[in-house]
């Protein structure tokens, strides 16, 4: 999902350190130290996240063509992350799982235990892993860096989380969501802004709206 095709959905950061010294070669460092590694089938991890190229999601291998765009604002560092997850199926799991435990039990005449009910489930999610496909989404972010500006196609907390947290470890930078609250600050000290107060049309209405009851003017309560 993202800039170029699918999703609209976007949230946008605010970068709120200043560029490195060599900003392409650094930055092109850090993406390159956390690009996107495949899962291996037959190991303990299901879930692999890192950097791969905006125009082809298959593609880890991030050269500066591949990365950095002129646009006319300025200069971008486009950018897709993406995350595989490779588990094997739940249903199937416990399909498998209870017709052998069953087989098992009529061919020793007991019931297995805990411990072998837990073993024979370890068994067989490793063995259906080994044949299934990985679940892989792909999220576009787009990096103004002449703006200081940062776009990042999804709304969705864990991604947004994932996101931050990725980005800050692959380019040593802060970034700081963009919107509202932000802007307040921006044009406010602090202590300004904890001194506003509602405005009169709050209390007696604008026309045609039914103003604040009496009762909540004096409480000072929220409706």
């Amino acid at each position: 999902m993202g800039a170029l095709k699918g999703s609209i959905a976007v949230r946008r950061y605010a970068v709120l350190d200043p560029l490195p010294a060599e900003p392409r070669k650094r930055l092109l460092k850090g993406l390159r130290a956390h690009a996107f590694l495949p899962l291996d089938p037959k190991a303990e991890v299901d879930r692999a996240s890192g950097w791969v190229s905006i125009l082809d999601g298959d593609d880890p291998d991030l050269e500066p063509i591949k990365v950095f765009f002129l646009a006319p604002g300025g200069e971008h560092l486009r950018v897709s992350l993406r995350t595989d997850i490779l588990r094997a199926p739940t249903a199937e799991v416990r399909r498998q799982v209870r017709a052998r435990a069953q087989a098992m039990e009529a061919e020793e005449g007991r019931r297995l235990s805990r411990s072998e009910q837990r073993t024979l489930k370890e068994e067989v999610a490793r063995t259906l892993k080994l044949r299934a496909f990985p679940r892989v989404k792909i999220i576009d972010a787009v990096w103004d860096l002449d703006g200081k500006q940062l776009w990042f196609w999804s709304q969705t907390k864990a991604a947004n989380d994932l996101f931050i947290d990725l980005f800050v470890k692959s380019f040593g930078l802060r970034i700081e969501a963009d919107g509202p609250a932000r802007w307040a600050r921006a044009i406010g000290e602090e202590r300004a802004l904890a001194k506003l107060e509602p405005t009169p049309e709050l209390w007696s209405g604008f026309a045609g709206v039914r103003p604040l009851p009496a009762a909540a003017q004096d409480d000072g309560e929220a409706i």
